[in-house]
């Protein structure tokens, strides 16, 4: 359950007068949240790449300071997650190819080396834990977002989690403001029809609001109404038929409008939910089409044959949040399947692991080819576990790895960090993943066999 009560925040950002207004109340919301967090707010200027207002809110007043930081003077891995992709090409503190390609989370968490880099846009100088993210329009970045603790793992990802769906409402209403100054100032040549349908929802949501406050108003006029006609009877104790009738009436008036107030209510509930789906939806289907980018631009370096598939299962580790990842392949009678490279395994074990082909959870895959997604394992009724791997997650994903109808290996996913389950999306990428080691591996055994066959 989410410690937000995103209705209410949804509607006081929508009825936010400006920009100022939006930032106060999302801010608000965040340091009320949690009495160590501090919270800021720095805008984004395409034109310049530089960061050129910073808010924060100390107490009930909301501070600005007007900077100009260029983009360039933040940590690099921030630079490379929100701002430009490719930037860590040219970095002097280069890390490893693995630690910097393609991170999809929602959140960035700064080093602690980092801290003096990001002075300019935290809202304290000194912190334990720190959380960046980034507040965008669609694909055009507004702001950048930055949560400060004293208190150390203050921001494991169910908070992070809680925080996105605020976040994106605070998207929203600033993309709002942003586009209606736009509008004023005459810098708008046409509006996309994405953010015409998303004005069009809120508008809607606010008329819905206005006549619910309305209908809310003629209720109350109604109610005192009926209590001063009722204390005129009780003064003249008359029991006239017309005085009667006439309580009636008023009675029906009051109970059809409470009908009325209450199914504008339900339409409100039934229009903020299909908001919070929407978004849920877009949000899975970028991340999903990001992992295929980033799969792709992987595919697009040069790597040596006998180090891609090592290569890859490091990659997918660090993609996927996982403690163990490990392909495994036939040997060459297709009875038995070998790990041919892990990440998280014994070493001195994984060499000795062998499965048969139909037994157990990787040879099941392999002899079904299909793939595998347990969230906890009593759900994998057919499959009977061979006891040569120790899991301490409930949740796992097995996929077979097939190339030209013939099957090369299969990918086993298990132990994602914080002991949390897999979910539908974890499994689509895994989906994509085994099919491009399949596509690849399959290459490089056909090209490996004809320069044989030469």
């Amino acid at each position: 359950m989410s410690r937000f009560d995103l209705r209410d925040i949804s509607q006081r950002l929508t009825t936010s007068k400006d920009i100022e207004a939006v930032v106060f109340e999302f801010l608000g919301y965040l340091q009320a949240v949690r009495s160590d967090w501090r919270a800021s707010l720095a805008f984004y200027e395409v034109s310049r790449d530089a960061l050129v207002q910073v808010y924060s809110r100390k107490g009930s007043q909301l501070a600005r300071r007007d900077v100009v930081i260029p983009v360039d003077k933040l940590p690099t891995r921030l630079v490379r997650k929100f701002f430009h992709p490719s930037s860590f090409f040219d970095a002097p503190d280069r890390r490893t190819l693995l630690s910097h390609l393609f991170q999809n989370a929602p959140s960035y968490e700064p080093d602690a080396g980092e801290a003096a880099a990001l002075t300019p846009i935290s809202p304290t100088a000194t912190w334990q834990s720190c959380v960046c993210l980034p507040l965008a329009d669609r694909e055009d970045l507004i702001a950048v977002l930055t949560i400060t603790s004293d208190k150390r793992g203050a921001f494991p990802g169910k908070v992070v989690g809680e925080i996105i769906p605020l976040k994106s409402m605070a998207s929203l209403a600033l993309a709002q403001h942003l586009h209606q100054a736009a509008v004023r100032h005459g810098r708008e040549n046409g509006a996309d029809e994405a953010r015409v349908a998303t004005a069009d929802f809120q508008e809607r949501l606010q008329r819905l609001s206005a006549e619910r406050a309305t209908l809310s108003e003629d209720n109350r006029a109604k109610a005192e109404q009926l209590l001063n006609l009722t204390r005129e009877l009780e003064q003249l104790d008359q029991n006239s038929s017309a005085y009667q009738m006439e309580l009636e009436r008023v009675k029906e008036q009051l109970a059809a409008l409470e009908e009325q107030s209450s199914q504008a209510t339900e339409h409100l509930t039934e229009a903020y939910s299909q908001l919070s789906e929407t978004q849920f939806r877009t949000e899975q289907l970028e991340r999903t089409i990001g992992f295929l980018k980033d799969v792709y631009q992987v595919l697009s370096q040069d790597h040596a044959p006998e180090q891609f598939a090592r290569t890859l299962v490091a990659w997918f580790s660090e993609q996927f949040g996982v403690e163990r990842c490990s392909l495994m392949v036939p040997d060459d009678g297709h009875e038995t399947l070998r790990v041919h490279s892990h990440r998280g395994l014994d070493p001195a074990m994984a060499p000795k692991i062998k499965v048969r082909i139909g037994q157990g959870i990787a040879g099941w895959v392999a002899h079904n080819r299909k793939p595998l997604f347990v969230r906890i394992k009593r759900d994998a009724t057919d499959v009977q576990h061979t006891h040569q791997d120790a899991y301490n997650s409930d949740s796992f994903i097995s996929v077979p790895l097939v190339h030209q109808g013939r099957l090369v290996g299969v990918l086993n996913l298990s132990n994602k960090l914080g002991g949390e389950p897999f979910d539908e999306v974890d499994l689509d990428r895994a989906v994509i993943a085994g099919a491009v080691i399949a596509s690849t591996m399959g290459g490089h055994e056909v090209a490996r066999r004809t320069a044989a066959w030469s």
